[in-house]
């Protein structure tokens, strides 16, 4: 019987059609991972993750190159699905990516962004709205710098992230967000442990992320 897991709270179900029609009983939330083949929570929860819309993941590195590759993959897939590509990294990372996964993005400053008077709400209202001007599917990469993020509380940190989750499903589109271990204060870590379904560490596979709680947020 199909296995189903709730992208809003990581909650596994079966399912005797594979039916995404339901909403999950735990969240209420509607957007679904389906593992058609599967027929153990055990076996589903090991799996690897391919990146879908309403995913809200975390890549959380040390190495600039492992980084580079996952997100150069990440980027790669979404242009082969048709997706519109938004890219709102640190410069050094943007600067490493191939530039032929860079043709066509929107780029954006994310020093600008995550920068001085930071709002979770307001920048996620902000990227939303940019998002929907967009049009069509959207793959979205993006992450603080990690001078902009020094001046950025924790607690904030953390609305912004679970403003960003609801607005992720309700959008329907798919969001990466990096996390460089190296220059990001050292609170911003477990945040992104906390607040990401999907999680990669030091460029492995995506993962589901058993850390993961989902806290609703008023959006």
């Amino acid at each position: 019987m199909p296995v189903l897991e709730c992208s809003r709270c990581n909650e596994l179900y079966y399912s005797a059609h594979g039916s995404t029609e339901l909403a999950c009983d735990v969240c209420e939330g509607g957007t679904w991972r389906l593992f058609e083949d599967e027929v153990s929570f055990a076996r589903v929860s090991g799996l690897a993750r391919q990146p879908q819309p309403g995913d809200h993941a975390a890549l959380v590195y040390t190495d600039l190159q492992d980084a580079v590759a996952f997100c150069a993959s990440y980027l790669e897939d979404g242009l082969r699905r048709g997706e519109r590509l938004m890219v709102a990294v640190p410069n050094a990372l943007r600067e490493a990516l191939p530039a032929e996964r860079l043709d066509g993005a929107v780029i954006l400053d994310a020093e600008q962004i995550y920068g001085p008077g930071f709002d979770p709400q307001r920048v996620g209202n902000d990227l939303a709205q940019t998002v929907r001007e967009l049009g069509g599917p959207v793959r979205l990469l993006c992450g603080p710098d990690g001078d902009a993020a020094a001046d950025i509380d924790a607690g904030q940190w953390r609305r912004y992230e679970r403003i960003a989750h609801e607005l992720v499903l309700g959008l329907g589109h798919t969001v990466l967000c990096v996390y460089d271990g190296r220059r990001l204060p050292i609170s911003f870590s477990p945040v992104a442990v906390e607040t990401h379904p999907l999680i990669c560490r030091a460029g492995g596979e995506l993962q589901r992320n058993p850390d993961f709680r989902y806290r609703p947020a008023a959006i």
